[in-house]
């Protein structure tokens, strides 16, 4: 097992605790990757930071770096979005960004254009909801099943510990 999995394995088996997650943005500053890495180190202190709160909230400062830097914790899952030069349609020219995003508290509600299939030239609007807390995704949503697969195969890589709220079905018909 490598550190890093060692690492998130603690975490994992301490979920409230504060220190496995402080001593992995401790390794982390060491051994940063790529800014995903850097940018998960100053969550986790961001949001365990004097986290003495008895209902759980992350310090308001939390709020702040998500509303600022979320993106920078999910690279691989934004670049599943189509870039609005790609898609030659009325549609795409009346977008103004190649995602659209809306966070209300430790959610941000994205909104992404992507390929209906991976090899496919057909784009839609698709929806992730991210609940991010104490340094990492902590629970995502996707609500169309054509896209599923491939946002919780991202996420896996740019959050490890983030889980499922709701797997998406399609009505039969």
């Amino acid at each position: 097992m490598s550190e890093r999995a060692a690492l998130l394995a603690a975490i994992r088996n301490q979920l409230d605790g504060d220190t496995p997650r402080l001593v992995f943005a401790d390794w982390l500053d060491e051994r940063a990757e790529s800014d995903r890495d850097t940018a998960t180190a100053e969550f986790i202190r961001a949001s365990c930071e004097k986290r003495n709160h008895a209902s759980g909230l992350m310090p308001r400062k939390a709020y702040r770096w998500i509303a600022e830097h979320w993106h920078r914790l999910v690279p691989l899952t934004l670049g599943l979005h189509v870039p609005k030069w790609y898609a030659n349609t009325p549609a795409a020219e009346e977008r103004q960004r190649d995602y659209e995003w809306y966070r209300s508290g430790r959610t941000i509600e994205l909104a992404m254009v992507m390929h209906v299939k991976p090899d496919d030239g057909a784009v839609n609007w698709y929806r992730v909801d991210l609940e991010f807390n104490r340094g990492f995704v902590q629970w995502f949503e996707v609500f169309e099943p054509e896209v599923f697969e491939r946002v919780r195969d991202a996420l896996k890589v740019d959050q490890p510990l983030a889980k499922i709220r709701s797997i998406p079905i399609r009505a039969p018909g």
